[in-house]
């Protein structure tokens, strides 16, 4: 918890940021007659042919690449002046270049007063053109901006994605940490979570039922967000098997209005269903320590206390509910930024506190069923169940859902001399989270309140370009990075399930990452471009806990190193069509820090002279390629088919190589990298003039196949495999094959007054395939025991709806979405172990959130959201604890920006 002065710190600040950094002006520089060019500019998207411009022209032209998305420009010969070439470009688009130096353009929005007196022949978008992209990728791409962000902001942090199709969060009320699910893939580093370039996955043990893996960030910090699904060719795309996440925090632009220096941006927001925690050790929910009690007994002995039936099967407390509009959470953050000579600074801050929210009340909430007694020799038995998916009761509030967390950003990007630009970032993130093991709900009998945990992550980048206008050659990228996450978890479970005596664990995980990256482009037979670059990343874990009877309780300690280098190609032979290749090449290295237990008896152990073995450390290491190939064909200009094979192997993590509780890598056991395979064929159409030049059509249908070989996960012994002491509950091993095939829509219809989007995804086929002892099923759709992934399985489709309408000049904003979430596939009723990863069969759900969103003035905005209006009762998707969602919420949220 930050001290109360603090409070205070962050406004004088700011005061004294604006203070020491006055207003000046910006002196425009004289332009004089330049000479004629002789220009050959091909037609296409107007950022590519820009690009071609600058170099043809010598000049400096600076833009934000989200001004230039989707528009497309006609091809230009002739001799033109630098200036006249320009203007001629972009002649019919809402652009235009300002002279900022001697040689140096720069590219802006034309001022909306500006096209007033054109309102007959206005072509300017009043769509997102930065959501345009995602509609021109040969490939699976989902862009959420701001404004997503601020629309549906919902309870958790990973409901910002609600509506992206092909994309789950794992354990979603748990922790406020990100677990994000991209078509079945999910965890140790399948889908990396990028901020500003770092990677940010942290492993977390959650008991027998599995592990999280947890990125952290305020979406209030979010300026853009991409999804890329399946493998990609990039410097951060090692080991991405199932995509990447690409998270851009606040920069100026995001802050500072158009034509001025500095800006400040203050947002406050009351959000409802919630109240403070009880404190730890209170009980919640339904309990059945029986499944049968007994009256009438013959004897007193047969009617001891423990069987006989309760007054009720739930504590009284917890049911005190409050109102819709009672705002006992809240958010608030400040973000200002200002521009130099020498570039721009950004400050903000974030806070959040949210005590646990309250279950819905409509739908398949749980219900305790009282059979009929039955007389029996010596006494009267009564059969009791629960039934339902989860213990806790329809508008309940639902232990350890709370959260506080206290965010940092400071960025600064430097303009250096000869095209150059630096920019360095930190960010801070600081949060406590009340949390619940799996297994405590699953196994070990009533849910209660816990001990808060805490996550404190420091992350630092440094990210460097060189883009010189004179050299085709050179596009240079160079980022080096370094995430330090500590958690301290106390959750039962990992120490006892007894609260007085819960052993709290502490991981410390630390990474450092560089990765290097130039573009040279070429024009012989049709545009060229080649791509190569290099990256790196080293990691070490080590977990504070104490060593019980040998072996270590959670504890994991060790390091990995991984290298890969790439290089692909695009080459444009014609206007229509484009062909992509690449290949890389990835190796590593780990060692696990603790000795593994062994046997007097083990083909490893060499005695050591006192009864026992000399220590043996878990050492892997591997190597290989992976290809990608992409043909795009564009008919007729805003129509593309593509078709793409990718490939990504992925090395073993360092929670997969390392030992502790539960799970441990084993000596007869080799883990091989993952081996993905995705194949994708595609259409995407992007139409900016459908009946009406303000109306706008975005459609893109994918059908992917991914399959996976040696897929890593967990599994239980096999007859013929040694023992290990201490360590011996569960396997880790590459088994067979993961398959998942289906079909992607994105639609979207935008006008001037309203907006309408539909999105869904579906699974035609999902099989998990492997042979081992005990098992009864070679592939089954549904997981295999023991297994991690028997709750990464996606429902069979799942889908979302958005119509919303603009009034009042587009300063009133009001819709609805809906998502829609089918079930999962069931469990055989006979001869399918589980173990203890029994899938959590959620049951299907359809929700409606409501939105409004009124712009007061030029500088202040109020936004007034319900989520859940019809207040269901139901489990999230790849929910692993069994925590119903939010019910019925409301958020009211104020933003200022001057």
């Amino acid at each position: 918890m930050q001290p109360s002065t603090e409070k205070y710190f962050l406004p004088a600040l700011f005061v004294l940021f604006l203070v020491l950094f006055p207003v000046t002006g910006v002196a425009q520089a004289e332009r004089s007659p330049a000479p004629l060019i002789a220009f050959d500019l091909p037609a296409g998207h107007l950022g590519d042919v820009l690009n071609l411009y600058s170099r043809q022209a010598g000049i400096t032209l600076s833009f934000d690449e989200r001004l230039v998305e989707g528009i497309s420009v006609p091809a230009l010969f002739g001799s033109y002046s630098a200036e006249e070439a320009l203007r001629t470009l972009l002649r019919g688009t809402p652009l235009r270049a300002v002279p900022v130096g001697s040689g140096a353009w720069l590219l802006e929005n034309i001022a909306q007063q500006d096209l007033m007196v054109l309102d007959s022949i206005q072509v300017q978008s009043h769509s997102d053109k930065s959501k345009d992209q995602a509609y021109r990728e040969a490939g699976s791409v989902n862009i959420i901006n701001q404004g997503d962000i601020e629309r549906f902001r919902g309870t958790s942090v990973g409901d910002i994605f609600q509506s992206t199709p092909g994309v789950l969060i794992s354990e979603n009320r748990n922790s406020g940490g990100l677990d994000i699910n991209i078509r079945g893939m999910q965890g140790q580093g399948r889908v990396p979570v990028l901020i500003d370039g770092s990677r940010q996955e942290t492993t977390i043990y959650r008991g027998y039922a599995g592990i999280s893996s947890r990125s952290y960030i305020d979406p209030d910090l979010i300026s853009t967000l991409r999804i890329d699904k399946g493998p990609v060719i990039t410097a951060e795309g090692t080991g991405a098997t199932g995509g990447v996440v690409i998270v851009n925090t606040l920069r100026a632009e995001d802050i500072v209005k158009p034509s001025a220096l500095s800006g400040l941006r203050l947002r406050v927001s009351g959000i409802g269903n919630n109240s403070a925690a009880p404190e730890a050790g209170t009980y919640a929910g339904y309990y059945l320590p029986r499944n049968a009690y007994r009256s009438d007994c013959r004897f007193s002995i047969y009617c001891t206390d423990n069987y006989l039936m309760p007054d009720r099967f739930a504590p009284e407390h917890g049911m005190d509910r409050p109102n819709l509009l009672d705002f006992e959470g809240y958010a608030a953050s400040i973000a200002g930024a200002r521009r130099f000579d020498w570039g721009d600074l950004v400050l903000a801050h974030a806070r959040r506190e949210q005590g646990n929210y309250y279950a819905g009340t409509e739908g398949p909430a749980p219900e305790v069923l009282i059979g009929k007694p039955e007389k029996l020799a010596w006494y009267t038995e009564t059969p009791v169940t629960l039934e339902g998916a989860s213990p806790f009761r329809a508008g309940e509030q639902i232990p350890n859902t709370h959260y506080s967390s206290d965010s940092w950003l400071l960025k600064s990007e430097l303009a250096l001399p000869g095209d150059q630009s630096l920019e360095l970032g930190y960010i801070r993130y600081d949060s406590t989270y009340g949390e619940m093991m799996p297994s405590q709900i699953i196994a070990f009998g009533q849910a209660r309140q816990w001990l808060d945990s805490a996550v404190v992550n420091h992350t630092y980048t440094a990210r460097y370009r060189w883009q010189p206008v004179a050299y085709d050659w050179a596009d240079l990228r160079a980022n080096a990075w370094h995430t330090d996450a500590t958690t301290n978890l106390n959750t039962p479970g990992v120490g006892s399930i007894d609260l007085e005596n819960n052993t709290a664990r502490t991981d410390d995980y630390q990474r450092w990452g560089v990765d290097i990256a130039n573009s040279m482009r070429f024009y012989p037979l049709g545009e060229l471009k080649l791509e190569y670059g290099v990256s790196g990343q080293w990691e070490e874990v080590d977990t504070d806990t104490p060593a019980t009877e040998g072996f270590y309780l959670g504890s994991r300690s060790g390091w990995r190193r991984e290298f890969s280098a790439f290089t692909a190609v695009e080459w444009r032979p014609w206007l229509q069509w484009t062909l992509a290749a690449g290949i890389r090449h990835t190796r590593f290295h780990s060692k696990d820090n603790n000795p593994l237990p062994l046997d007097r008896n083990d083909p490893a152990c060499t005695a050591d002279g006192q009864g026992g073995c000399l220590p043996v450390h878990y050492s892997n290491q591997h190597s290989g390629n992976a290809p990608v190939i992409a043909l795009t064909w564009e008919p007729v200009q805003g129509l593309q088919f593509y078709a793409r094979h990718a490939q990504a192997l992925r090395m073993p993590s360092l929670f997969e190589n390392t030992s502790g509780w539960s799970v441990s890598p084993a000596l007869d056991i080799p883990l091989n990298p993952e081996h993905a395979t995705n194949n994708e064929l595609g259409m995407n159409y992007l139409n900016k003039d459908v009946f009406h030049s303000a109306h706008q059509l975005r459609f893109k249908l994918a059908y992917f196949d991914n399959h996976v070989d040696d897929y890593l996960t967990r599994t239980q012994p096999n007859a013929w495999e040694q023992e290990q002491d201490g360590l011996d509950f569960f396997r880790l091993r590459n088994i067979d094959s993961l398959d998942l095939e289906g079909w992607e829509l994105n639609l979207g219809y935008e006008t001037r007054y309203w907006i309408a989007e539909i999105s869904g995804t579906r699974y035609e086929h999902i099989e998990v395939c492997n042979v081992g002892s005990y098992v009864r099923y070679y592939c089954t759709d549904w997981g295999i025991p023991q297994s991690y992934i028997n709750n990464m399985i996606p429902p069979n489709w799942h889908a979302s709806a958005h119509l919303g309408v603009r009034l009042l000049q587009k300063r009133l904003k009001m819709g609805l979405r809906g998502t829609f979430m089918g079930e999962r596939n069931s469990i055989p009723r006979y001869n399918a172990p589980t173990g203890f990863n029994k899938p959590v069969l959620w049951h299907s759900y359809n929700l409606v959130d409501i939105y409004t969103s009124l712009a007061l003035n030029d500088n202040l905005s109020m936004d007034f959201t319900v989520d859940n209006i019809t207040d269901q009762y139901y489990l999230d998707a790849l929910s692993l604890g069994l925590v119903p969602a939010p019910g019925r919420t409301a958020k009211l949220s104020f933003t200022y920006q001057y």
